[in-house]
């Protein structure tokens, strides 16, 4: 592509890439503009709305807390009278707007009055006759009823006011939804007793809706929402009574999200796509609360983004046709001057080309015209041009000289590199005879190696064999002192022993001299029962011979009345030596078997005692067998200390030996090594001379080669230079 239109598309490209970006930049602050002010029309269309919402249906929760309020102070009315007056003013408030559906009144059991019982089963009661009425207009026209579904708001009843979720319900043969507002009675001590409610008919709110779409064209889509989520009224009325997690699905990416900011009650701004419009919707939920309820609504609306930016599309479409309008001229203006600026480059590039393609002419020249760059530009073309003339001619003067010096150079390297090759054959050989003199050498030196390794080995067993020489002399020492120490100590435990058997001897006989004497005793008690035993008998012939003289005396009467006093103390005389006589022979008895155990025990005492005997004769012996072998171990041990201390001597000799043996063996290897060494700087050195020699071989051979590539290039150049005009 020539440089006129390269230069003229980056001028352009660069041109249009900044209107571009300007008319971008320009159209998005546009746009953002614009929908913030539509978004903003809204909020304030929904802040509206909303406040008309509020305003409609706080109008039933004041009724209802006024209702509240009266009933609150039921207690100032007359008992009988207070059903009735509360039932008509139901009747009053659903009279006066056509637009409530039902008023109600839920109470607890016997709290109104203490009538339940005599109003159970009647209308306006429940079974129990609790004050339930309800006054309703579902059927086309008002209807007094008893209201039926009472207990749900008497489980929930609290201190705050409530708006129930829709329901449906037929009015006046109409399907359409209602809801219920709930205010709590509370009487003087401030307690919950009942409440009462409004039925609001929802059908009143839709055309709210339909309205405001009708007048504002740009709203797409409009709804009202209940805290949990519940259309009231929508800009599609078969969604009506739905929730909004189901019916508007396909208007919210995420509906589940939308019935969160719906129950929090916060103001949000959404930005969807609507498949069925085919379009991104812009979506503002805007909250609002009824009366003193503490439940909140929100109202959405949303409209169109190509609607709310139809006037910045259409700035769009008229920036894009001026800005094309403006490139195509543009282009044509700076496709003139590309042209005129490019013109002396285009005269430069033809003269360079005429040389190349030509003759060569070096004489030519291009003409100077003003004071530009273009002009610079010929001017340093024209000096370059003269000094590529100048350095032809040198070239061609230098070209005849190379050419002879060439081919004289040729001629003699071709002789070196015959010589260089004659040379390096010769140091091959030489470094050949060297490689096996430094392996034989290196060969040599490993074996003296090994045979020093050997003989510290060698050294290494002897050090090893004179310790344990000298450990093995030290213990056995000492085995001899332990030896002699058992000696003694047996000695002495000979003589222990001997004091043993004889202290054994003299217990044992003493210890038979107190058996002797305890078996005379022994005798003698058995003499002494005998006595006993003959003074009981004595006792008992006295006994016999005093009861025998006491009859006698009884016979005599008065004359034996002193005989029988005698015989009386006769009788207790006997009797009391036989009382102690039985005594005494009981206490014998007991020294007799003591004795008997004594006895026994002084046997079994005298048996341990020739045990002990027997067992010291033996210990005695065998302390006598051992110091007889400790004496011989002894003399043994004096044999073998002798013999180790002999061993020991020619252990230190052959350690001398083979110290002297080691240090030869080094002396050895450091001369080995030291012509190994030599040998090694001797092969270094002829391998740097064959290193040197092949280098030089094949430099030789290059410059060889490079002399002849640089006649052919002399050649080639005198040729070459031969066809630029210079002169």
């Amino acid at each position: 592509m020539k440089l006129r239109f390269r230069l003229s598309i980056i001028v352009i490209a660069v041109m249009v890439a900044v209107v571009a970006t300007i008319s971008v930049i320009l159209l998005k602050q546009s746009s953002n503009h614009q929908m913030e002010l539509s978004l903003e029309s809204i909020e304030r269309l929904a802040f509206a709305q909303a406040g008309d919402v509020e305003g409609r249906y706080a109008l039933y929760m004041i009724t209802a807390q006024n209702l509240a309020t009266v009933f609150g102070d039921f207690e100032g009315d007359s008992e009988p009278q207070r059903r009735e007056m509360y039932s008509s003013m139901l009747l009053s408030i659903l009279q006066a707007n056509q637009r409530i559906v039902g008023a109600f009144s839920v109470w607890k059991p016997n709290t109104i009055d203490s009538y339940d019982s005599q109003y159970a089963g009647q209308t306006g009661a429940g079974p129990t006759g609790q004050f339930i009425p309800w006054y309703t207009r579902e059927s086309g026209k008002i209807e007094y009823r008893s209201y039926a579904d009472y207990q749900p708001f008497l489980d929930t009843l609290s201190d705050e006011i409530k708006i129930t979720d829709p329901v449906p319900r037929t009015i006046a043969g109409k399907a359409t939804y209602s809801l219920s507002v709930t205010v709590p009675i509370k009487n003087s001590r401030n307690e919950l007793v009942g409440l009462v409610g409004i039925n609001i008919d929802l059908s009143y709110l839709q055309p709210v809706i339909e309205q405001m779409i009708k007048e504002n064209t740009d709203i797409a889509a409009a709804a009202v929402y209940t805290t949990n989520g519940t259309i009231i009224a929508s800009y599609a009325p078969d969604r009506i009574g739905k929730n909004v997690v189901d019916a508007d699905r396909i208007l919210y990416s995420d509906s589940s999200r939308v019935a969160a900011v719906i129950r929090n009650g916060s103001l949000q701004r959404l930005k969807e796509h609507s498949v069925v419009l085919d379009d991104d919707l812009r979506i503002v939920l805007y909250p609002f609360v009824i009366g003193d309820a503490k439940t909140p609504w929100s109202i959405m609306i949303g409209t169109e983004e190509d609607v709310v930016l139809a006037e910045v599309h259409q700035m769009t479409y008229f920036t894009i046709v001026m800005a094309l309008i403006f490139a195509v001229i543009s282009a044509v203006i700076i496709f003139f001057v590309a042209g005129t600026i490019t013109k002396p480059i285009v005269n430069v590039a033809l003269t360079l080309k005429d040389i190349s393609e030509g003759e060569g002419d070096l004489t030519k020249t291009i003409v100077q015209k003003g004071n530009d760059e273009i002009a610079d530009l010929a001017k340093y073309f024209n000096q370059t041009l003269g000094k590529i003339r100048n350095l032809v001619l040198t070239i061609k003067k230098q070209a005849a000289a190379l050419f002879d010096i060439g081919n004289e150079l040729a001629s003699n390297m071709t002789e070196t590199a015959a010589a260089i090759n004659e040379i390096t054959a010769n140091i091959q050989s030489i470094k050949g005879r060297v490689i096996n003199q430094s392996a034989s050498v290196t060969e040599t030196n490993a074996t003296m190696e090994q045979i020093t390794v050997n003989i510290d080995k060698l050294n290494a067993h002897v050090e090893n064999q004179t310790s344990s020489v000298a450990k093995s002399s030290s213990a056995i020492e000492e085995m001899i002192a332990n030896i002699q120490s058992v000696t003694n100590t047996l000695g002495k435990n000979a003589e222990s022993v001997q004091d043993l058997i004889e202290s054994s001897d003299v217990g044992r006989t003493g210890l038979q001299e107190v058996a002797t004497d305890i078996q005379e005793i022994s005798r003698e008690s058995e003499g002494l029962l005998e006595i006993n035993a003959v003074m009981e008998n004595i006792a008992s012939q006295t006994n016999l011979l005093s009861m025998n003289a006491a009859i006698e005396a009884a016979h005599a009467g008065e004359a034996g009345k002193g005989f029988a006093v005698v015989a009386d103390e006769i009788r207790k005389l006997a009797e009391s030596s036989g009382e102690q006589s039985k005594t005494i022979s009981t206490v014998l008895k007991k020294i007799k078997e003591s004795i008997d155990k004594i006895t026994k025990s002084t046997d079994n005492v005298l048996n341990k005692f020739e045990a002990i005997d027997t067992g010291v004769k033996t210990v005695s012996e065998q302390a006598e067998n051992i110091r007889n072998a400790m004496e011989e171990q002894s003399v043994g041990s004096q044999q073998i200390l002798e013999v180790i201390s002999q061993l020991n001597g020619i252990t230190q000799q052959v350690k001398g030996g083979s110290m002297e043996m080691l240090e030869g063996s080094k002396e050895i290897i450091t001369e080995g090594k030291n012509l190994e060494m030599a040998t090694q700087e001797i092969t270094n050195g002829m391998n740097e001379m064959a290193t040197g020699a092949d280098q030089i071989n094949v430099a030789v051979n290059r410059v060889n080669d490079i002399s002849g590539q640089n006649k052919e290039n002399i050649d080639l150049l005198v040729n070459e230079v031969s066809k630029f005009k210079v002169e």
